[in-house]
Formats: C-alpha cells, sequence, structure tokens
C-alpha cells in the first residue's frame, strides 16, 4: 500500500469530532504522525492525543512549541476544530451581539493564531500543508429547509465564520505560495 503522509507531522485540530475523527483516520492509515488536539483530550503522545483549549492563545503558542520539540518539525495542520457559544444555533432574532462577536472571535482567531504559529515552522522548512474546513455554507446562501422538520436552524455566524475562513484560506495560499506551502481549504455540504 502507498502511504504517501509517511512519517509526516500532522495537527488535527477537532479531531474528537464526527469530522475529525475520519480526518485523523484517515492520515494514521496513510502512515502520518497524528497530533489529535481537542479540548476534551488528555494530553498523551503516544496515543497521539493533545489536550488543548484552542480559544486561549498560550494554550495554542504552547501546543505548537511541544509538537515542535517532539518532532522537530511539522508538516501538515488541519485546522477542523470549530469552538462555539452554549447558545450556538439560536434563531437569528434571539443571538445576542455578544453571543455573534464570541463566535466570530473564536472560530476565526484560534485559526488564525495556530495557523500564523505553524507558519513559522513551514517557511523555514519551505514545505507544508494546511487545510482549513470550511462549509459550502461559507459559499451559498443556507437552505434553511433542512431544518423544519425538527425546529431548528443554522446558526447564523456560521455562514460568517466560513466565508471568512475560506477568503482567509486564499490570502494564505497567494502569500505562503512562494514557500512551497499549500493552503486549501474543503467545504463540506449536507444533503437533505
Amino acid at each position: 500500500m502507498f502511504r504517501r503522509l509517511k512519517d509526516k507531522v500532522i495537527i488535527v485540530t477537532g479531531g474528537a469530532g464526527l469530522i475529525g475523527q475520519h480526518i485523523v483516520d484517515k492520515c494514521l492509515q496513510d502512515g502520518a504522525i497524528v497530533i489529535d488536539v481537542d479540548i476534551n483530550n488528555k494530553t498523551n503522545w503516544e496515543a497521539g492525543k493533545y489536550g488543548c483549549d484552542l480559544t486561549d492563545k498560550d494554550s495554542i503558542i504552547k501546543l505548537v512549541e511541544e509538537v515542535f520539540k517532539k518532532y522537530g518539525k511539522i508538516d501538515g495542520l488541519v485546522n477542523n476544530a470549530y469552538p462555539r457559544t452554549f447558545d450556538w444555533g439560536a434563531k437569528f432574532e434571539d443571538i445576542s451581539y455578544e453571543s455573534w462577536q464570541k463566535n466570530i472571535d473564536m472560530q476565526l482567531n484560534c485559526v488564525f493564531l495556530l495557523t500564523q504559529h505553524v507558519l513559522v515552522h513551514m517557511k523555514q522548512e519551505k514545505q507544508g500543508s494546511i487545510v482549513n474546513i470550511g462549509s459550502i455554507y461559507g459559499v451559498v446562501g443556507n437552505d434553511f429547509t433542512i431544518y423544519e422538520d425538527y425546529g431548528g436552524t443554522s446558526p447564523a455566524a456560521y455562514s460568517a465564520i466560513k466565508g471568512g475562513l475560506i477568503n482567509f484560506t486564499r490570502y494564505l495560499s497567494s502569500y505562503f505560495g512562494k514557500y512551497n506551502i499549500r493552503v486549501n481549504c474543503v467545504s463540506p455540504g449536507g444533503n437533505n
């Protein structure tokens, strides 16, 4: 079997979540050394688990420093986690300004800071790959009929965050391409 990620050190945020578990599993199958970063993890290097609060600046900086110290390189980063407030998913009319602001801050800023610190190492190595997990709702308007059966909705901040992440990916790709660093965005969409 061809293992195209053999011995590549890859950080995957939100690795304990639904999509994150599949990303971690696929990277492991392809031979990568995966650091599954999740707030619900207890740090266990042998198991590839790292507990980290991605909404905390110092925790992000410590994560990158420790991974680099242990492995001497960071080949890949998958920004999959999306921390959110307890009222995530409230109807648009019920969203407080503070909730909107906090969700935008937590989700986009953790991607920015983690990516910035990882790119320091990738730029020195003149190689690396970053994959941001966006959403089809960062590109097109929501289909609210999908949520009618259970009375839910798609969070308003989600489309703004994912749209911002998609354009941020374009910026990073253009800026760091000359260092042989690829930055891509995958935008999953659901079916009804």
